[in-house]
């Protein structure tokens, strides 16, 4: 055997050595950037040793001598794990994404600095006690802290070492950005009138109308019947959509404004409003004192929205999870009560026209008056260019001027619809009032009784919550925050005229007035995002409540159990709802059988023990992917399935063997769960396309933000649009409408899984954790995480939020689970969908993810870290280094 000449051995132990350098050097700079869980630090502007022990899941317990010590802790602790998620969302609340990413973020920039979220945190700041002041610059000291340090070491995120860049110092006033950021998120209803008023320009406004019920049997309120007509005569949507788009597939875009994810500042693009589930329970319903369980839903992004921590200083112990970039825990626990939260729905946003004066400087006015249009100017810095971009934003006392922001597709990065009218479009908003959520959060970390709990939201002025609470001495109680605007006329769910007399907020509610409640007779309480309210003479906070079906399966597994019954390990599956909570008794004929092909019957068991729920009943429910929603649908779809056997055959045998022998749940491996994903946009153009035209995408986006016009149809059997208007020679009703979409849904299905001889729900829908890159072809493949098969659908606790238009795209998901035990507080258990850690090559960026998916849940700091669950203890030490 020949043997190698010694300078080509040489040669090539050089080249391994080389190769192992560049290795182990490229392993050192990847690597670096993640913290370390045990030793000692000293830190400048520490004004007294304090100590982080982190748990299995690097889930820190924070032990100060002092308040603003623990908060200066709680800024470089968390600033170590999401500094770049935290950089990332005061830019975009701030539009000041330009600076780093150049002419591709201009987009964002504009619309953030009309909404004016800088503005409002910056009067917030104004506003506060100094005593707030002080905490904030204390949380930005400690946020400083790991910054000035990662610079100077080299450990900066790994986002940063591929752009080139170094995040600016933290400010007081960026932590109150980004809470407004999420007051923002949290808001109602503007994308509502929008989409109302795009359709009302092409039905009227009285035929708009019927396609904005406010729930079951609810219309529109009747003070939108007074609103002018806002139809357009020279509308482009006059004409009615074209035949043959008739059955057009679900999936398809060539109805909808064009999808921009992958312009380089997809990731400002915001999702639709926060959701949530919460429900605790009391008395003869649970075993022990009183439960609470919440999993709120935010858009599946990396990091997670959440970060899990617990911190204690003296007259001060609160454990939970925490908003990074916000001082103290916004939802979570102390000593005496846990409270969980949900989006309120309530409207805290108006859109007015407004008819300009000849000359453009003013608006009209009732009576003939006008009112001059202020102006400030913005100016954004650019990457790549000399001098900033001036904004001049224009306003008037109904609120910023939008038009231009909604004035063509793809106008904004909120996802809000491009609208055209002659009259000026003005925002009114909460977010201009000066906020107290710092002082909320405090009070309310700190509160002993279900009173003072209570009482501590008064000062969650811009976001209007739905804050649910569980005490250690067995009660509960509820709670709506937030400014609720006081209009005078109309209901503040459409578009109204500025220059016609008494529209306008003349004030807001007394806090006295917000909904409330403390230890409710049915000794429960159930939310999520429903309707709401302590009797039926309360007034409305809103219209756009979210469609009822996952608090009506929450209420119907209670039901199930009779307040003495225990939840089996099952699915939970037979817990059903009775005609009289539909409202409707034509259901009464519906024969929903419980057998999803794949899946084996009586796999639910209920289990009667004489005792009532515990902590691991309130976990399995989490996890239940029942839809209410299905059932109803197919509830409707079996009253027409006689008159459908008799005008198409096929469509009969299509419904009978494939969906009404399914039970409505969304399991991973239901085909029937998959061929429903693609039945409900089939519905939707087959029932409205003809009349709404490309008009029709715009109403499809609202489904999963309120209770829509199809779910309603669906319930009563009642519609103005069952008639095909393209087919004048003849008079369609249901059942044709059903065959057409069936045909329209399973064609979809076999398109999208043509290699697939029985599609399953988890090979038609994927979840992406999207990073901010995601938009990148490289980069977003080496940060983002996914895609899955995932279970779930909008309607089930276990939610998984797709778009109708996208429906195969997952974007909200539970961003937090958690049952608090307040009998035992280290008994409560949470999980996070991914982890703690931002970094890109952490072991704790996604260590949650399976048990997530799971819908298990882990033990939660309380006194430290579990025991046995030790990773290390960081011990801080003032002075410098």
């Amino acid at each position: 055997m020949a043997t190698l000449h010694p300078r080509f051995r040489i040669a090539l132990l050089v080249l391994a050595a080389l190769i192992a350098i560049a290795v182990t050097l490229s392993a050192w700079w990847l690597y670096r950037p993640n913290p370390r869980y045990a030793g000692t630090l000293a830190l400048a502007g520490l004004e007294q040793p304090a100590s982080v022990r982190f748990g299995a899941h690097a889930v820190p317990s924070i032990d100060a001598k002092s308040i603003r010590d623990m908060v200066f802790a709680q800024g470089f602790v968390v600033a170590r794990e999401r500094l770049w998620q935290m950089d990332l969302l005061r830019r975009l609340a701030g539009g000041r994404l330009a600076e780093l990413f150049g002419e591709g973020a201009l987009r964002a920039d504009r619309f953030y600095r009309t909404i004016g979220l800088a503005r409002a945190a910056d009067h917030t700041f104004e506003a506060l006690e100094p005593r707030w002041r002080d905490l904030l610059a204390r949380y930005a000291e400690g946020v400083n802290a790991y910054r000035d340090r990662a610079i100077a070491a080299m450990r900066l995120p790994l986002e940063y070492q591929l752009l080139g860049l170094a995040p600016a110092p933290w400010r007081p006033q960026d932590s109150l950005l980004v809470g407004a950021y999420m007051a923002w998120v949290n808001a109602s209803n503007l994308r509502e009138e929008l989409v109302f008023l795009r359709l009302a320009q092409r039905l009227g406004t009285q035929r708009a109308l019927e396609l904005f019920p406010t729930g079951p049997g609810q219309p529109a309120p009747e003070a939108a019947r007074a609103l002018p007509e806002y139809r357009l005569k020279t509308s482009r949507s006059d004409a009615p959509s074209s035949p043959e788009r008739l059955d057009a597939d679900p999936a398809s875009t060539s109805l909808r404004e064009p999808d921009d994810r992958r312009q380089p500042d997809a990731f400002a693009r915001s999702t639709p409003q926060a959701a949530s589930n919460a429900w605790a329970v009391t008395g003869r319903w649970s075993e022990g004192g009183a439960l609470l369980a919440n999993d709120p839903h935010l858009p599946a992004q990396l990091p997670a929205p959440f970060f899990e921590l617990e911190m204690q200083a003296p007259g001060y112990h609160a454990a939970g999870v925490a908003l990074p970039g916000v001082p103290f825990v916004l939802i979570g626990h102390n000593r005496q009560l846990a409270w969980g939260v949900t989006a309120s729905a309530a409207d805290t946003q108006d859109l007015f026209l407004e008819r300009m004066s000849e000359d453009g400087l003013a608006v009209l006015r009732p009576g003939g008056g006008t009112e001059p249009i202020s102006v400030r100017t913005e100016r954004i810095a650019v990457l790549g260019r000399e001098s900033p971009v001036q904004l001049d934003v224009r306003s008037t006392s109904h609120g910023v001027f939008i038009d231009e922001l909604v004035a063509a597709p793809n106008a904004n990065p909120a996802g809000l619809i491009s609208v055209q009218r002659p009259e000026r479009l003005a925002l009114k908003q909460t977010l201009v009032e000066a906020d107290r959520s710092l002082v909320a959060l405090f009070r309310l970390n700190q509160a002993q009784t279900l009173d003072e709990a209570r009482a501590a939201t008064r000062d969650l002025r811009q976001v209007s919550l739905n804050l649910l609470f569980a005490h250690r001495n067995g009660r509960i109680a509820w709670q709506v925050s937030g400014l609720l605007p006081v209009r005078g006329r109309g209901s503040g769910a459409f578009p109204v005229p500025g220059w016609e007399a008494g529209y306008g907020w003349t004030g807001f509610r007394p806090f006295s007035e917000n909904p409330g409640l403390s230890d409710p007779p049915a000794e429960r309480l159930v939310n999520a995002n429903n309707a709401m309210s302590e009797s039926e003479a309360s007034p409305p906070i809103g219209y756009s409540w979210l469609a009822p079906f996952r608090a009506q399966r929450i209420e119907a597994l209670l039901d199930a159990r009779g307040g003495d019954a225990r939840l089996g390990d099952a699915r939970l599956g037979d817990a059903r709802l009775d005609d009289a909570q539909w409202g409707d008794p034509q259901l009464e004929h519906a024969r929903l059988g419980d057998t999803d092909p794949g899946t084996q019957p009586g796999d639910t068991e209920l289990v009667d023990t004489g005792l009532g729920l515990d902590a691991a009943d309130m976990a399995r429910m989490q996890s239940d992917r029942v839809s209410e929603e299905a059932r109803l649908y197919l509830a409707a779809l079996e009253r027409q399935l006689p008159e459908l056997r008799q005008i198409d055959p096929e469509a009969a045998a299509i419904a009978e063997s494939e969906l009404l022998s399914w039970s409505g749940r969304f399991d991973q491996d239901s085909r029937s769960a998959a061929l429903f994903v693609m039945l409900r946009p089939a519905l939707y153009r087959a029932l409205y396309a003809d009349e709404l035209g490309p008009d029709l995408e715009a109403l499809m986006g609202l489904e999963h933000e309120a209770y829509g016009p199809l779910a309603e149809t669906m319930r009563a059997d009642r519609s103005s649009f069952w008639d095909d208007v393209r087919t004048p020679e003849k008079r369609e009703g249901p059942a044709l409408v059903w065959a057409r979409a069936l045909h329209a849904a399973k064609r979809s299905l076999h398109e999208a899984l043509s290699d697939e001889d029985e599609p399953t729900l988890a090979q038609l829908r994927q979840l992406t954790f999207r990073h901010a890159f995601a938009g990148q072809p490289l980069l977003g493949r080496l940060f983002n995480l996914g895609p899955l098969g995932h279970g779930g659908d909008n309607g089930t606790i276990d939610v998984a939020i797709a778009p109708l238009g996208r429906p195969r795209d997952i974007g909200n998901v539970p961003a937090l689970r958690v049952v608090y035990t307040p009998n035992e507080w280290s008994q409560t258990r949470g999980t996070l969908p991914l982890g703690q850690s931002g970094h890109r090559f952490s072991r704790f960026r996604a260590d949650q993810l399976d048990d997530w998916l799971a819908g298990e849940l882990h033990r939660w700091a309380w006194g430290g870290p579990p025991a046995g669950q030790s990773l290390g203890t960081l011990v801080l030490r003032p002075g410098s280094g």
